[in-house]
């Protein structure tokens, strides 16, 4: 389910305003995307929610907006060595958080796209 929680950070970082909404009102897929809000809200990370979301990605890649929650993938080489320096940032308010974070002084206290709710100061491992 790593996965589902990355397409979700994905998805979340587009939601900020309304233009996600719009598309999906205008792509009949309004319901779709209710439904992952709802179950990301609960912290449900399952295989339902997985096909929400690829049925969310078809209807956007039918109106050519492809990969809007899959995108690129990349390769960070590991720093290894010793020690565990770690940062404060804001966190996903949800149950099941996806990997989303903001750093703490960048501006205010951002707010989840999908379910409305503010997000939490949490302290990441590097």
């Amino acid at each position: 389910m790593e996965l589902v929680a990355e397409r979700v950070a994905r998805l979340c970082r587009q939601a900020v305003g309304e233009q996600l909404r719009q598309h999906a009102e205008r792509y009949g897929a309004a319901d779709v995307l209710d439904r992952i809000a709802e179950a990301v809200a609960q912290g449900r990370l399952d295989h339902h929610l997985e096909e929400d979301l690829d049925r969310l990605d078809d209807a956007f890649a039918r109106h050519g907006i492809d990969g809007l929650t899959t995108g690129v993938r990349g390769f960070e080489a590991w720093l290894g060595g010793g020690g565990h320096p770690t940062v404060v940032a804001w966190g996903c308010p949800s149950p099941l958080p996806c990997p989303r974070a903001v750093p703490e002084g960048d501006g205010d206290r951002p707010v989840c796209g999908l379910t409305g709710s503010p997000f939490g100061l949490r302290r990441i491992v590097l």
